[in-house]
């Protein structure tokens, strides 16, 4: 596996683009106050400790509850030049476990109770289904775009659905690091968002596999997308295509890294990015338990110059998927999963997967 690549003009951009778009990330980390991360040591001490004692270090898929399908499920079609979109809400119906470190700060975020889903359908009968996830700071109308699925749409003849998730979109509740997921003060928050994503995308492919009649559902997902599916991965192996872009696989070392910037909130940050946010982390870990995806429809894309989430953590899923197929791109983070080549790569997959409509 070579993650290199040649130094080039291309690379630099790449490198340079992922730099600007990351530029925001301390200045939100540095909104965090003495009190916030007070707070946030003291949840990871009892998280250590809840954690423990519901035996979720031991085996963290018991972390995970298996939902059912939306009793209720309601549909409008977008107007204007949105047409030939429709949204989709539910209710999560998750919850945190009571007691659970954070739970009442959770059950607070009142916008997050609903689930929205964009949908790209055909007419007729049951189709193949895409579930498309979104990265941080995403969940808007524009991922059809960003996530480039029109074209997979099209092309393929396959259904797409474009979930949000917890606390991203109309979902969002807020910019203080106790409102945010993902979190790099309250490492609770991202225990709680990561779980309640899972639970939520198992809802939805409830309502695909039973309601719908899908015969097939693929998984792409995109950033803090590729993270979501990956742990979902580790639940449901009956998915016929997963494909994981630009990913991280080490959560806990991406919120260390992500450091304010004031010399004061940076002591403040080191304090709390301790063996105690590993060790939290780790009940939502992609990394902890096996893929039950066939190894075949295992795939991943990433930026051999990305900056945001580095190639390490490709490369970490990559063994602990024991070695499925990689597509290392001379690109950042930004760029990886842009252009005609990148399109035509995961058309290709997904169809050889079977995820294509046959008339």
């Amino acid at each position: 596996m070579r993650t290199g690549a040649e130094p080039s003009v291309g690379l630099g951009v790449a490198a340079a683009l992922d730099a600007l778009v990351a530029a925001p990330i301390p200045l939100l980390s540095s909104l965090g106050s003495p009190e916030h991360y007070a707070t946030a040591s003291a949840e990871l001490d009892a998280a250590a400790g809840y954690y423990r004692d519901a035996g979720w270090l031991d085996d963290p898929r018991r972390r995970h509850r298996s939902p059912t399908e939306p009793a209720h499920l309601q549909i409008a079609r977008l107007p204007g030049r949105q047409q030939g979109i429709e949204v989709a809400w539910f209710d999560s119906g998750w919850r945190p476990e009571t007691g659970e470190p954070g739970a009442g700060r959770w059950r607070s975020l009142r916008a997050n109770e609903r689930v929205p889903v964009r949908l790209l359908r055909h007419p007729g009968g049951p189709r193949p289904w895409l579930i498309a996830v979104h990265g941080q700071s995403m969940g808007r109308p524009s991922d059809i775009k960003m996530l480039r699925v029109r074209r997979l749409h099209q092309q393929l003849g396959i259904n797409v659905a474009l979930p949000v998730l917890p606390l991203h979109g109309l979902r969002a509740d807020g910019f203080s690091p106790a409102r945010q997921f993902a979190s790099n003060v309250f490492a609770t928050n991202n225990v709680l968002g990561l779980t309640q994503a899972v639970w939520d995308i198992r809802r939805l492919l409830g309502w695909l596999r039973n309601v719908q009649q899908a015969p097939a559902v693929g998984v792409l997902g995109v950033s803090l997308g590729a993270y979501v599916s990956s742990l979902l991965s580790t639940l449901e192996g009956e998915l016929a295509s997963l494909i994981a872009v630009v990913p991280t696989s080490d959560l806990a070392a991406s919120m260390r890294e992500a450091a304010p910037v004031t010399p004061a909130k940076r002591r403040w940050h080191r304090r709390i990015h301790d063996h105690r946010s590993a060790l939290v982390h780790r009940v939502v870990s992609p990394l902890a338990a096996p893929c039950l995806v066939p190894h075949q429809r295992r795939h991943i894309v990433a930026g051999q110059v990305d900056r945001i989430a580095p190639p390490r953590g490709a490369a970490q899923l990559w063994r602990h998927w024991d070695e499925p197929s990689i597509a290392w791109r001379p690109r950042g983070h930004v760029t990886a999963w842009r252009g005609a080549d990148y399109d035509d790569h995961i058309a290709s997959v997904l169809a050889a997967d079977g995820l294509r409509h046959r008339p």
